[in-house]
């Protein structure tokens, strides 16, 4: 289809009359006849369900050649170009050498305003300059917005999901931003951008993603992608970054009877920017159920499903990620491409399970739907009092830990925390996930671990429900959880234990004898039971210790909201080797998540995809070369570091350089 109109010949004159894009000012112009470099291409994918209209709207060859031959534009044409494969970005061009870092503002190969204000232009105006949410606070900030009204609203809502995402840049965990612009109605220190990108692109089509990945490759800056900011390594944030915001591509289409190779039945297609809640509710109104995590302010089409998934239904479908059929997704060098299975197969292989951020900014996915199901969910609690000693309790906690193997292949699923501060220790599952059970069948399944509670003399409570459907489940149990979103004192850190720790008694002993101990010393653990159901053959990325994994650990270390970089550092190490090493010794064949995953996790490589690494990266430096996409601990990240400084973490806010 033959491309839209673009109107560049009054590019010169306009440039010339437009304001400067910069923090605290608005872009102004009359732009007059000139048009977004964009063209309309028609809607049918080799994926078998028709594109979402926002990507039928895509930069081509064909935009790229007209805005090569403007008056006044085709000087900086060549920072928007696909990459041929034989490119030199601009600094190349400019200097004669490929530069060892990426650059930030206040460099002289930052693009300058001119330049800005072209891609805002060529964008359709969706480049925003960032502003930290919490700047309202400060009276004199370079933001120059202080707003004390509005700072109160700001700390009021910090520890909520929405206020988050909702914004182009903020963060959900702000220790990895570098803790530059927190939330406190009297501060003390100023608020910089640290770690927050410095633009961010508010995508709502497919061209103005290729722009902005050409326009970072060729003017070497970080690129980086958020939905929702909710990483628990910050991985969606970076020090003078251009982020591509994709949180307002939420169209979602149900497909009755998709027919594609090796599936035929319900699916669903699904916009990068939709959330977990936003997915299960559309699987409910069409009578099916989608696998998808616990928090439901998560990205559903994201990281997400880009590190693997794991799900309530995990038990009886697979990993998330096992039920991705096609992606569409814009690649390194800015094209936008198809992946399944059968067409860029090896694609499709790195970004079911590859981790986030790394191969490409995926658009919309395709995902299996599965029929609809019953739950019955309990919240089952006990604890020590002045009749339950402490031995007795984790008699109690062994009695149901020595179970997750039968749990497991009943398919079920729970959440749980144990935890012990002052003498006192609780026990607090929220829920047991039990589908496709009636109460009566849960009682029989529980029976056992009920009746040794009652034999050692622990009094305990269960509040069991059984729901019609998934959602009802899901709304009663996991949805009005508190996520624990916004501090920056605590460190998580998780642990994935193969089936293999429990199969053998005297390891399944030794393993609950370190879980005991986390408690007592470290004050808390939580878990979940839980194994997937692999498929007969496993044709994605997926972290090879998911497949034979029976239970995910979290812990955690804490400091003081005040911590200095010492203190901060000191809790990164307890975390790493004191809470977390024991765990790693009992079970040298488990693993971890890279998505919720200690930040300063050790071997990371393996312990995020196993045995998959390897090809991972030989994928990465192919659909990759030039190293464009970067996460912590992503594939291919061993090439780079971000130069933060002693703040006792690895965070965000610092240069990107080549390692």
């Amino acid at each position: 289809m033959a491309p839209s109109k673009l109107s560049f010949g009054l590019l010169a004159s306009t440039l010339a009359s437009l304001a400067v894009l910069s923090h605290g000012q608005q872009t102004t112009a009359v732009i007059s006849t000139l048009e977004p470099a964009a063209a309309t291409v028609a809607a049918d994918s080799d994926a078998g369900v028709d594109l979402f209209e926002v990507e039928t709207v895509q930069l081509t060859d064909d935009v790229l050649a007209v805005l090569g031959e403007t008056e006044g534009a085709a000087e900086y044409a060549h920072l928007f170009q696909f990459d041929n494969s034989t490119e030199i970005s601009s600094l190349e061009r400019r200097f004669g050498f490929s530069p060892s870092c990426k650059v930030l503002p206040g460099d002289a190969a930052w693009p300058g305003t001119l330049v800005w204000t072209l891609f805002n232009i060529l964008t359709g105006f969706a480049v925003k300059p960032i502003t930290p949410l919490a700047s309202v606070c400060y009276r004199n900030s370079v933001f120059r917005n202080y707003n004390a009204a509005k700072c109160s609203k700001v700390v009021n809502d910090w520890y909520t999901e929405k206020i988050h995402y909702d914004d182009p840049s903020s963060i959900m965990f702000p220790l990895y931003q570098g803790m530059t612009c927190l939330p406190n109605e009297n501060p003390t220190t100023d608020c910089t951008l640290g770690g927050y990108s410095s633009y961010a692109v508010e995508v709502r089509n497919v061209a103005q993603i290729q722009l902005a990945i050409n326009f970072a490759r060729l003017s070497n800056i970080r690129l980086v992608v958020k939905n929702t900011g909710h990483d628990y390594n910050g991985r969606s944030a970076g020090a003078g970054s251009l982020s591509l915001w994709t949180h307002k591509l939420k169209d979602i289409k149900f497909i009755k009877n998709h027919k594609t190779t090796g599936y035929t039945g319900p699916a669903f297609k699904v916009g990068a920017g939709v959330q977990v809640f936003e997915i299960y509710e559309a699987a409910h109104k069409n009578g099916v159920t989608v696998l998808g995590g616990i928090c439901p302010t998560v990205g559903f089409t994201g990281g997400y499903l880009a590190g693997g998934g794991h799900s309530p239904l995990m038990q009886l479908h697979g990993m998330a990620a096992d039920q991705i059929l096609a992606l569409e997704v814009v690649t390194a060098d800015g094209r936008w491409v198809t992946a399944t299975p059968t067409q860029n197969s090896d694609l499709y292989w790195a970004l079911s399970g590859g981790g986030g951020g790394t191969f490409g900014v995926v658009t919309s996915i395709i995902v299996k739907a599965h029929p609809k199901i019953d739950v019955t969910t309990s919240r089952i609690i006990f604890s020590t009092s002045d009749t339950v000693t402490q031995d007795m309790f984790f008699e109690g906690v062994k009695a149901y830990w020595d179970l997750f193997l039968p749990f497991i292949d009943a398919g079920t699923y729970s959440y749980f925390w144990v935890s012990g501060f002052g003498g006192n220790f609780n026990f607090d599952m929220n829920p047991f996930w039990a589908p496709l059970h009636t109460v009566e069948e849960f009682n029989a399944l529980v029976k056992p671990w009920f009746d040794r509670l009652t034999e050692i003399g622990i009094p305990f409570t269960a509040e069991s429900t059984y729901h019609t459907n998934f959602l009802s489940a899901y709304d009663a149990t996991f949805r009005p959880q508190d996520f624990n979103v916004g501090g920056w004192s605590f460190l998580p850190g998780v642990r994935l234990l193969p089936r293999e720790n429990w199969e053998d008694e005297q390891l399944r002993n030794d393993t609950f004898a370190v879980i005991r101990s986390t408690v007592e010393n470290y004050g808390m653990i939580g878990g979940y039971h839980q194994g997937p159901k692999n498929p007969s053959k496993i044709i994605n990325s997926v972290n090879s210790h998911f497949r034979d994994e029976a239970a995910f650990l979290i812990v955690g270390s804490g400091t003081s909201e005040n911590a200095t970089p010492a203190e901060i550092a000191e809790a990164s190490r307890a975390l790493t080797y004191d809470v977390l090493g024991p765990l790693r010794d009992i079970s040298p064949n488990g693993g971890s998540y890279a998505n919720e995953a200690d930040v300063a996790e050790p071997d990371w490589q393996e312990s995020f995809w196993g045995d998959n690494y390897p090809r991972l990266l030989q994928l990465k430096k192919k659909f990759d070369p030039r190293g464009l996409f970067y996460v912590h601990h992503g594939v291919g990240s061993e090439d780079w570091e971000v130069l933060d400084g002693e703040q006792g973490v690895q965070t965000q806010n610092g240069r990107l350089c080549r390692a």
